[in-house]
This record gives structure tokens, C-alpha cells and sequence, in this order.
């Protein structure tokens, strides 16, 4: 095969993988407010833990949804919260939890502060225990937050679409 027509196919190749690696975007026609982006959280422990992944939010505190999207495109897990419930789908499975706080804590190996989250995307610096976040780069799409108490400390950052 000649070289022209190898590198033709390697061109087709990477611009096919890189369209198959843009995450899915959410539904925009609903009244609900949703956000998309990718998040980093680590949690400094012993080990250490870290996750990195697409993500999309949409709802509200006390009703919402967060999808975590592979690095190519597809949906690898989701949390769904309700007044009556917390759902965690990952892996073709359903587990049920009490609370949103024990549905990320068992997720996402922390207690998120979803409330405050949410006011955080809005650009309200509603405080929560123990963690600081700095929204002053919210205009650029940049959120970053950090947990001092209770150890270990975790840091989260956003990046939004």
C-alpha cells in the first residue's frame, strides 16, 4: 500500500476515534439547569485515589442526576437522587442508597457536598463543612474546591463545557 494512502487511513482512523471520544452532551430542553465538563477529584489518603472523567449534572440538590462518561463517550456510571431515593448504576447494576451523602460517598470515595455544589456552578459561594471553593475563575468555566476537615483532605475541580 502506498505510503499517501496509509497515512489517508491513519488520518480517518484518529478523526473517527476522536469524534467517537467526544462525550455525550445532555439534553438542554428541559427547565432543569444542567452543566457538562470534566472533574478531577483526589483524595488524599492512604493510598491516594483519584478519579478524572467526563461528567454531566443536571437537577438540583434535593432532585438531580451526575453521569460519568468513559473516555469514549458512553455512560460508565450514574448517580440519581431523589427526596425518596439514591441510585448508583454502574456496571449493569442498581444499588440503592439511604442518603445523597452515602450515595457519593460510596461512588466517589468521599462525601460530596452536592447542595453547595450546585450553587458553586451557579457562581454562589455558599459554604459547606470543611470545605473552600474558589470561584474565581468561574467566568474562564473553572471551579476548584477543597476539603481540609474531616481528613483526608479532598480536592475537586471542574472544568465546564
Amino acid at each position: 500500500m502506498p505510503l499517501l494512502w496509509r497515512f489517508f487511513w491513519l488520518c480517518t482512523a484518529t478523526v473517527l476515534l476522536q469524534a467517537c471520544a467526544t462525550p455525550k452532551r445532555i439534553d438542554l430542553s428541559g427547565n432543569e439547569p444542567q452543566w457538562s465538563g470534566r472533574m478531577s477529584l483526589v483524595i488524599n489518603g492512604s493510598p491516594a485515589q483519584q478519579m478524572s472523567a467526563s461528567f454531566a449534572l443536571s437537577g438540583q440538590a434535593t432532585q438531580g442526576q451526575l453521569d460519568f462518561f468513559s473516555p469514549l463517550g458512553s455512560t460508565s456510571t450514574s448517580l440519581r437522587w431523589s427526596p425518596d431515593q439514591a441510585l448508583w448504576v454502574h456496571d449493569g447494576k442498581t444499588q440503592t442508597f439511604s442518603s445523597l451523602a452515602e450515595l457519593t460517598d460510596k461512588a466517589t470515595g468521599t462525601n460530596l457536598p452536592v447542595a453547595a455544589l450546585f450553587d458553586w456552578l451557579q457562581g454562589r459561594n455558599t459554604q459547606a463543612p470543611g470545605w473552600q471553593a474558589d470561584l474565581s475563575q468561574i467566568e474562564q468555566g473553572k471551579i476548584s474546591a477543597r476539603r481540609t476537615q474531616p481528613l483526608p483532605e479532598v480536592s475537586l475541580r471542574l472544568i465546564l463545557d
